[in-house]
């Protein structure tokens, strides 16, 4: 069950990236994409918020690419998580996280 949820919440998540590049908000110097990050505090830890102007583009509660429902243990942890999403969209490149980039950032996870 908790596979299934984990790729529902992983299909959402590109969806809405998804919907969000296509609406993305622009500034006026130099057409920079406006986008920003909020921490979120959720059961157990931190995950993260990507926003362009108003518009949702990512709700992330748990970490992505790791076994199971973890949660980030710091928002230390989230925010390099967040960081590197924020600058993978901006470079319109998938926001998709792999384990060994979780692992170059020093993110904190169980190996389940």
């Amino acid at each position: 069950m908790k596979n299934i949820t984990k790729l529902i919440a992983t299909i959402l998540t590109l969806g809405l990236f998804l919907y969000g590049a296509t609406h993305l908000s622009f500034d006026n110097v130099g057409n920079q994409t406006t986008l920003r990050k909020e921490i979120i505090k959720v059961e157990n830890g931190y995950g993260y918020q990507i926003f362009s102007g108003e518009k949702l583009l990512v709700q992330q509660k748990f970490i992505p690419a790791v076994k199971g429902y973890q949660t980030f243990r710091s928002v230390k942890d989230a925010k390099k998580v967040a960081n590197l999403i924020v600058e993978k969209i901006r470079n319109r490149i998938s926001p998709q996280i792999s384990v060994e980039e979780l692992a170059e950032l020093g993110v904190v996870f169980s190996d389940q």
